[in-house]
């Protein structure tokens, strides 16, 4: 008799956000001239069932620039939001941090970005969308790690605000309420020659339909978020 291989738990579902609506096109490179720390971050795509690579997937991207700005959006990331709705409608044309890109059959997608900040009532974050056969698998988001994200906050211009950072990875909300595993939430980040050098992994079971989960209607976290017994880096 074997031992049955134990592969990671799928990645956690978590609210889409209210910011997506103006999606991304296909490409690498999703800067377009945003200023701040380049982030090379590379995803792998796994089978939970199996541990094997999945081919095929769509990887949507997208995430805040470094003064908590979301391209589309014509919100102030230094005050709280009055509606947290999901698919809000755009305000402008612009989709900078926004982009998809196709798994090959290692399973892995690439995209040149920026270390993302923060904004008020979340700590740093990446959105992620992923779609089989233009189903949507999973809705999820990835974190960094908290001493990291405050060298650079404090060390790069770029990210400087005029309030203070509210919400940290102990604290966040999304962090506090999405139920499941978050071990594979994490990005693992070095230095590079050029800014830094990400790695992820996202688990998903083939065949599932994602369920999305929306924020209560009115419902607004608290500034600062909310203290969790979730492990965080």
């Amino acid at each position: 008799m074997t031992d049955e291989k134990k592969y990671p738990a799928k990645n956690p579902e978590m609210v889409e956000g209210p910011y997506y609506a103006s999606g991304g096109e296909y490409r690498s490179d999703i800067r377009d001239g945003s200023l701040g720390e380049n982030l090379e971050l590379t995803i792998t795509v796994i089978n939970a069932e199996d541990g094997s690579p999945i081919e095929g997937i769509d990887v949507d991207l997208w995430h805040c620039d470094a003064a908590g700005v979301y391209s589309g959006f014509d919100t102030d990331p230094d005050e709280v939001p009055s509606d947290l709705s999901n698919g809000q409608i755009p305000t402008n044309g612009d989709t900078f941090l926004r982009g998809k890109q196709t798994t090959t059959a290692d399973g892995i997608v690439k995209f040149l970005t920026i270390y993302p900040s923060w904004y008020v009532l979340r700590t740093p974050h990446i959105h992620l969308k992923l779609f089989e056969s233009g189903t949507c698998n999973l809705t999820t988001q990835f974190y960094l790690p908290e001493q990291l994200t405050q060298q650079i906050l404090e060390s790069n211009a770029d990210y400087a605000r005029r309030i203070e950072q509210d919400t940290f990875n102990q604290t966040d909300p999304v962090i506090a309420t999405s139920p499941g595993d978050f071990e594979n939430t994490w990005i693992e980040v070095k230095r590079g020659n050029d800014g830094y050098i990400g790695t992820a992994s996202v688990y998903i079971t083939p065949g599932e339909v994602h369920e999305p989960i929306h924020p209560t209607p009115g419902q607004i976290p608290p500034k600062g978020g909310r203290l969790h017994d979730k492990p965080v880096r």
